[in-house]
């Protein structure tokens, strides 16, 4: 069979020495999202689309990176189909939950808009029926739950309630399921945590803090006024301390814009001398964009922001703080907008498939695909604006098309893609950075020039 070399792939620019003369370049194959060590001969064949150079079990190593693929292969094609059959598959059914509309954050890059109360008396009892009848088809072998905002912990009794039926419903019909939170944190202590964890299942806990604590509690002000960044920390920082929590992750998030850009560093330090150096900790930066809101004056440029990132990426590595250098998975599924059984219900009783649309007064009004009150409701939401998504990439409507970081990122965000706002992630403008983040990791160094 004839073969050649892919498309999807990136080639380390530096050679790497471990200190005993062994020189190696790292390989990032994006369509199985492994690093890989190559000698500099190979890496420059790689780099030179010739495969003659590389040797039969080095080819056979790449091949099975699907880096070395026939000769014939529409790589575009394998990749689409495959994220596609993903994005139809019905054997996992997951809902995206709002158990309230109100927030006691009052975030200024935020674009939703929360109010107290208007939940409708049967709301809860249509939610519960809804998500049991989807988990009840002979097709479901697993059942994922998310909670999200505003600030789902105001709904904390919702949650509670209808977490013992989708548990027991699990158990019961002996399919898979697990539970996670997008928090501001702010209302958790170590009593509901508990209650989150052994009854409701939530195994990943997504929290937001913008900073040290002057800074995210101006970033992220509370609506009664006070602070919320000692909270958050003490009550997290204890439950790290349990064996039995040791499954569930906490994955400490920062959206970054103008106001908060040089706290950053001072934020990692403060966050790695608290001890949050554990195995199942994550942080993760991102840049504040729009949200159906306008965010111009405080958002910053990609290739900035990417720059920017790669220095607090070092200082994190550095002070031994937990996150991705590079993704781990191929994305097959880009986001749930794009997946037929995924579906967002908001605290209005409208039925999303974004996640960005719920509370967003305009998409409130012109965006839902469904009313959660309907009697005639099918089983699966109906179809929304971006399951058409993977057509979208094929036809080239984004440069996606021919992007090498497809296979990791899907896209990244079709909403955005419509919006005219391109979504790239950070690793596409500083991968080279994040290489040599992987290598030193591991003990490797650049070699210098000559």
């Amino acid at each position: 069979m004839q073969e050649k070399i892919g498309h999807y792939f990136v080639v380390s620019d530096n050679v790497y020495d471990d200190g005993s003369g062994l020189r190696v370049n790292i390989v990032y194959a994006t369509r199985t999202a492994e690093l890989m060590f190559v000698i500099p001969e190979v890496a420059d064949a790689l780099r030179a689309g010739e495969l003659d150079p590389v040797s039969p079990g080095m080819r056979a190593a790449l091949r099975e990176a699907q880096i070395v693929v026939p000769e014939g292969q529409d790589e575009l094609d394998e990749i689409l189909s495959r994220n596609r059959a993903a994005a139809l598959d019905r054997s996992l059914v997951n809902f995206i939950l709002l158990p309230t509309s109100y927030c006691n954050m009052g975030c200024a890059y935020c674009g939703q808009e929360h109010v107290r109360g208007g939940l409708t008396a049967d709301h809860r009892d249509r939610v519960r029926a809804r998500v049991l009848r989807a988990m009840r088809l002979p097709s479901t072998r697993r059942a994922l739950v998310d909670w999200f905002g505003s600030e789902p912990m105001m709904g904390y009794a919702v949650i509670r309630d209808l977490s013992k039926h989708f548990v027991r419903e699990a158990d019961e019909r002996g399919i898979g399921y697990s539970s996670q939170i997008v928090t501001n944190g702010s209302l958790l202590n170590s009593r509901n945590l508990e209650v989150l964890i052994k009854e409701c299942r939530v195994e990943k806990f997504y929290l937001t803090v913008d900073g040290p604590p002057e800074v995210h509690d101006v970033h992220r002000p509370l609506k009664s006024g006070g602070g919320s960044f000692w909270k958050i920390v003490r009550t997290i920082r204890a439950a790290l301390d349990r064996e039995d929590y040791r499954h569930v992750v906490f994955d400490f998030r920062t959206n970054v814009d103008v106001h908060n850009q040089d706290s950053v560093s001072r934020y990692i330090d403060l966050m790695a001398e608290l001890g949050f150096d554990k195995p199942n900790v994550n942080f993760t930066l991102a840049r504040v964009r729009p949200w159906g809101n306008d965010v111009s004056a405080i958002e910053l440029a990609d290739r900035d922001y990417a720059e920017r990132e790669l220095g607090w990426l070092r200082r994190m590595q550095e002070r031994g703080l937990p996150f991705m250098r590079m993704p781990s998975l191929a994305k097959r599924v880009t986001c749930p907008a794009v997946k037929a059984t995924s579906e967002l219900i908001s605290g209005t009783g409208n039925i999303f498939s974004c996640t960005d649309h719920p509370l967003v007064p305009e998409s409130e009004r012109t965006s839902a695909l469904a009313h959660i009150s309907q009697d005639d409701l099918t089983v699966f939401r109906p179809e929304g604006e971006f399951d058409g998504w993977y057509d979208e990439v094929e036809q080239g409507k984004s440069w996606c098309r021919d992007c090498v970081f497809l296979p990791t990122c899907g896209g990244s965000c079709p909403k955005a893609w419509h919006e005219g706002n391109p979504p790239c992630p950070g690793y596409k403008f500083n991968v080279q950075g994040r290489l040599d983040l992987a290598a030193q990791r591991l003990g490797l160094h650049p070699v210098e020039a000559g």
